[in-house]
């Protein structure tokens, strides 16, 4: 009972301090998830649950619209309170006129011994779009005063939550009408791309007995290692239940063509477009931004080749290059999310306001 006493305390105080500073209210939730029950990767079930409530939220009995938000592998709902300060952001907005008021939701998508997911749906990392789409929605839905319907319902993250926001609208179509993408990554076709491959330390993905193995390796090798474990899944393949790209064989490090062709086919955002125009018709708003200043200059051609595809099959969509890295203009004053993000969903969102 002291602790269940402490931890609403803790609770309370995060939400008192969020309600001083910029008049949305903070709370928590904790979702037991079924959908993520199957998976190889210890995965916790308690999925802890960040919801932003708006300052006119208690006082009235008024629904309100929902944005969803996939947060960047790395990063989590806490550190979007307590560092990004995203409260002050919705505050800022609403006076300004940029938005109206919402709930913004950000799920857990936490992963227990890598920085994260890449999402997907398999026996492996879990059936992530089935717990975005269904479960978490279903929660929201059931505890707040939401619009219930797709119309009142928006999709949001960046980087690689940005990724699962556009694939989440792309394999579970009807249950969102917005989406936007905040430096969305994977979304090219790197075909004939060799960094595809050049950048991950492949020796130590082959030869690590366990994850504390590569506990202390580069971020390049553990985001290919989510990739990997996402979308091209091999359950006979422990520790890590993934279909390398490049293997140990005889000594050497060597390229395998078919692992290749799945990552391509499975993960590349543009190599999917084809099949997913049904899905992605029936959106009412669809934007991605990406930042031409990443170092990473994949993600800049990825995200320009991604809108030239969409526009090849006549889907409708905003697409937009900032002067910017991929993480300088989300939460700022003026940033990203105040000025294009909010709007957009304004705009594409039925509020009922």
């Amino acid at each position: 009972m002291r602790t269940v006493f402490w931890v609403l305390v803790l609770v309370c105080t995060l939400c008192n301090g969020a309600r001083a500073e910029s008049g949305w209210r903070v709370e928590t939730f904790t979702l037991q998830s079924t959908y993520l029950r199957e998976n190889k990767l210890n995965l916790a079930l308690e999925r802890v649950i960040w919801v932003w409530l708006p300052p006119g939220y208690d006082a009235s009995d008024k629904r309100y619209p929902v944005i969803h938000y996939i947060h960047n592998y790395a990063w989590t709902a806490r550190q979007m309170h307590e560092v990004e300060h995203i409260g002050d952001v919705f505050q800022r907005a609403l006076e300004r006129g940029k938005t109206n008021e919402f709930i913004f939701v950000v799920g857990d998508y936490r992963a227990t011994h890598t920085p994260g997911t890449f999402c997907g749906n398999n026996s492996v990392v879990g059936n992530w779009w089935d717990y975005t789409a269904d479960e978490l929605v279903s929660a929201v839905d059931e505890r707040y005063r939401t619009l219930p319907d797709k119309d009142s319902r928006g999709l949001a993250g960046d980087f690689t939550g940005g990724y699962c926001a556009m694939r989440v609208a792309m394999e579970r179509p009807g249950v969102f009408s917005s989406v936007y993408a905040l430096h969305p990554v994977g979304t090219g076709t790197a075909s004939g791309d060799e960094e595809l491959i050049s950048y991950p330390n492949w020796l130590e993905l082959n030869t690590a007995t366990s994850y504390d193995f590569l506990a202390s390796t580069d971020g390049f090798t553990q985001a290919f290692l989510l990739m990997a474990q996402s979308h091209a899944p091999d359950l006979a393949n422990p520790p890590f239940f993934a279909n390398f790209m490049v293997k140990l064989k005889d000594g050497e490090l060597v390229q395998d063509p078919e692992a290749i062709d799945q990552v391509r086919r499975n993960f590349m955002m543009a190599n999917r477009i084809e099949q997913s125009v049904p899905a992605l018709m029936q959106l009412r708003g669809l934007m991605f931004d990406w930042g031409r200043k990443d170092p990473n200059f994949g993600h800049v051609k990825g995200n320009r080749e991604l809108t030239r595809t969409l526009d090849e099959y006549d889907v409708p969509h905003f697409s937009e290059e900032y002067r910017g890295s991929e993480w300088s203009e989300k939460w700022i004053e003026h940033g990203r999310v105040e000025d294009r993000m909010l709007p957009f969903f304004k705009r594409f969102l039925v509020s009922g306001q």
